[in-house]
C-alpha cells in the first residue's frame, strides 16, 4: 500500500505530492492537467528498480516507442522528463507498507550526457561514439531504506539495440497498467485467468462479472483456429467469445483479471469509466472493490465522469470500511497540485452537486 508518493521533474510535473493514500484513489482533473502521468509514475516507482519501464511509457499511449539514432538530437527519453529537459533529474519518492513494515524507496532518473558519467558504465562500448551521439544511456538510481543502488539502461544507436547494466532484480511486489490506447493481449488474459483457475480462484471471478451480466453462468478457454480465447456461457447454444459479450465485459474482465493475479501489488487503470453505461457504474465498482480487497490490491484510476465519480463514493459509503480516496488535480499557474477530499468533504460536494472533476 503506498501511503504517500512525490514527483520532481517527470512529464508535466514540476513537483507534485500526494498524501494519506488509500485501497481505492481515484485521480480526476481537466484534460492535459497530468492525471495520466502521475499513473506512469507510479508505474516506474512499481518497478523498483529497472529503467526499461520508461520505455513502455509511450506505448500506453499509442505511440510506437523508438530507439534514437545518430541522426537525430532526440533520446528516447525527452518526453520523460518536465519541459523536455534531459539535463535535470527526474525524482520519485514512495512511502511503502508492506505487512508491517515501512519503505521508502526514491528514484532519480538521469540521461547520462557527460564523460565523467559515461564512465561509471561498464560496458564494451566505444566511448568516443557514445560521446558523439549523446543521451542514449539512462541512469537509475534509488535509495530504499538505506540501501542504494544504479542500473543502466543503454541504447546503442547504430545496432538499434537496449541493454542493462547489472540485470535489475525482480520489484518487491507486481503492478500493471491498464491503459486506454492499447488492450492487454489476449494470451495475456488468458494466462492470468489460466492462474487463477488453477488456485481455484476464478469462480470471484466470475461472481463479480455476474453483477453486469447476469445471464453468465461460467467463463473458461476455448481455442478456435488455434487461438485460445476466454468464452462465457450466457445460456445460448454455445459459449460466447469474451470479445463478442461487449466493451463492458471486456474491460471489467481485465481489470479484474489483472487485480486477481496482482495480489500485494498495485493496478493502475486509465479512464476506468470507458465503455460503461453509467447506470452499471455502481455495480463495476462494486466488483473491482470487491476484487481489490480479497486480492490485497491497491487501485489507482482516473476518471473525468461524475457518475464515475458518485458511483464510488455510494458504494464506498455502504461498506464497514471507507478505504477510498478521491484527488482533484489542479494546475495553479505552471504547477499542478493534487487535493485531497475527505469523506466527509466529497459527501457535501455531490449533495450539492459541485464540480470535483
Amino acid at each position: 500500500m503506498y501511503k504517500s508518493f512525490e514527483i520532481k521533474n517527470l512529464r508535466c510535473f514540476s513537483y507534485l505530492n500526494i498524501s494519506n493514500l488509500e485501497r481505492v484513489n481515484l485521480i480526476v482533473g481537466k484534460n492535459n492537467v497530468g492525471k495520466t502521468a502521475l499513473l506512469e509514475a507510479l508505474f516506474i516507482h512499481c518497478g523498483a528498480y529497472n529503467p526499461a519501464l520508461t520505455l513502455n511509457l509511450n506505448a500506453f499511449r499509442g505511440i510506437e516507442t523508438f530507439i534514437a539514432s545518430g541522426m537525430s538530437d532526440q533520446t528516447p527519453w525527452d518526453s520523460l522528463f518536465y519541459n523536455f529537459n534531459t539535463l535535470e533529474p527526474a525524482e520519485l519518492k514512495g512511502k511503502i507498507e508492506i505487512g508491517k513494515q515501512i519503505i521508502n524507496r526514491g528514484l532519480t532518473l538521469k540521461v547520462l550526457h557527460e564523460k565523467a558519467e559515461l564512465a561509471k558504465v561498464s560496458l564494451p562500448i566505444d566511448p568516443l561514439r557514445l560521446r558523439s551521439e549523446p543521451g542514449q544511456i539512462l541512469e537509475l538510481s534509488y535509495e530504499e531504506n538505506g540501501e542504494k543502488g544504479q542500473h543502466f539502461l543503454i541504447i546503442e544507436p547504430r545496432k538499434g539495440e537496449m541493454k542493462l547494466e547489472p540485470a535489475p532484480p525482480p520489484p518487491p511486489f507486481l503492478a500493471i497498467f491498464l491503459a486506454t490506447k492499447t488492450r492487454m493481449p489476449a494470451l495475456d488474459e488468458v494466462e492470468r485467468f489460466s492462474k487463477l483457475k488453477l488456485n481455484r480462484q476464478h469462480e470471484k471471478i466470475v461472481s463479480a462479472l455476474q453483477l453486469i451480466e447476469p445471464r453468465l453462468k461460467n467463463l473458461e478457454v476455448l481455442t478456435i483456429s488455434r487461438v485460445p480465447i476466454i468464452h462465457g456461457d450466457i445460456g445460448l447454444e454455445r459459449p460466447v467469445p469474451l470479445p463478442l459479450m461487449g466493451e463492458g465485459m471486456t474491460r471489467l474482465t481485465s481489470f479484474l483479471l489483472s487485480i486477481g493475479t496482482t495480489r500485494g501489488g498495485v493496478v493502475l487503470i486509465d479512464e476506468i469509466e470507458n465503455g460503461f453505461h453509467h447506470s452499471v457504474l455502481e455495480k463495476v465498482w462494486r466488483a473491482v472493490i470487491a476484487a481489490a480487497r480479497d486480492f490485497d490490491v491497491q487501485v489507482f484510476a482516473t476518471t473525468h465522469s461524475w457518475e464515475c465519480i458518485k458511483a464510488v463514493h455510494e458504494v464506498s459509503s455502504q461498506d464497514e470500511i471507507y478505504d477510498f480516496k478521491l484527488y482533484p488535480l489542479e494546475r495553479i499557474d505552471d504547477k499542478v497540485e493534487a487535493v485531497e477530499y475527505s469523506r466527509e468533504t466529497l459527501e457535501a460536494a455531490l449533495s450539492i452537486e459541485i464540480e470535483v472533476r
